[in-house]
């Protein structure tokens, strides 16, 4: 009997404990959360000064950690599988650059960055559309994932020369913007590749809070207006928060530490504004 009454004590505390959990998960939830009244202030705010958001806010605002990353290395054989066809090269090394020559392409290697380009691919669309343009930039990225980890969906952007396809990195959901590549797809295939690649070590530090979208917004807006030469009015198309190198992270460090940041993306601007999450300041880049 009284066994059958200490069980019943446990289940009603493990109740009660669960109860209190789920208590404070909500109103952490809450505290991290951007209310309705504030959603409001913001659309109206930047309606008011000529800009409108053509997407929908972010509304989730958790505390972040740094990100750690680390130069990395690469191997011979894997580049010439994945940018040359499996094709042998030849290898220079001019300062801090190394050259890879095939026959009709060059891959130069800085340290986390690349950039390659197939000088027999002419230029131009001639009727390539755009979903043939990301198929072929999604095929390219399939052979990649095994080398170069896991990326998030194309962004799509339409030039004369072709289509540019972007791709940025994903750490456990999160975007890494300094992890990308970009790919200038043209009438008869991927003509140009620039990328930018740091394995991700892990999280470093605590978790700090961060600026909530309408801050990061408002100091978009202020830094807009301060520019004489942006006129009339602008829209936003797209907004992001993910990790990215900030100006006081050094290229020279075996490990480069990442800050969470806002990318604020314009239609008729091909670079997005960056902003802080943790400062809430424009980042220059």
């Amino acid at each position: 009997m009284e066994w059958g009454n200490a069980k019943k004590f446990v289940i009603i505390l493990l109740v009660l404990i669960n109860a209190v959990l789920a208590g404070l998960n909500y109103q952490q939830r809450q505290g991290n959360t951007m209310t309705a009244a504030q959603e409001r202030a913001i659309f109206e705010v930047l309606s008011q000064n000529g800009i409108t958001m053509y997407t929908d806010l972010l509304t989730e605002h958790s505390p972040m950690s740094r990100l750690a990353v680390e130069i990395p290395s690469y191997n011979k054989e894997t580049l010439e599988r994945l940018f040359f066809g499996s094709e042998k090269t030849t290898v220079t090394a001019k300062g801090d650059q190394t050259i890879y020559r095939g026959q009709d392409a060059m891959l130069v290697l800085k340290g986390a960055y690349g950039h390659w380009e197939k000088g027999t691919i002419a230029m131009g669309k001639e009727g390539l559309t755009r979903g043939e343009a990301q198929r072929i930039a999604e095929k390219f990225m399939d052979g990649t994932e095994h080398f170069f980890g896991t990326y998030g969906e194309p962004i799509m952007i339409e030039e004369a020369e072709g289509f540019r396809v972007n791709f940025y990195g994903v750490y456990k959901r999160e975007n890494v913007f300094s992890n990308y590549f970009s790919l200038l797809v043209t009438q008869d295939g991927i003509r140009k590749i620039t990328f930018n690649y740091c394995p991700v070590r892990g999280y470093n530090g605590e978790k700090q809070d961060i600026s909530y979208s309408d801050e990061a917004l408002l100091t978009f807006m202020r830094e807009w207006k301060k520019n004489e030469t942006k006129k009339g009015e602008a829209t936003i198309y797209r907004i992001e928060l993910g990790y990215d190198q900030m100006e006081s992270s050094s290229a020279d460090m075996a490990v480069i530490y990442l800050e969470p940041c806002y990318r604020i993306y314009l239609m008729d601007e091909t670079e997005p504004y960056i902003v802080n999450a943790y400062t809430c300041q424009i980042v220059n880049k």
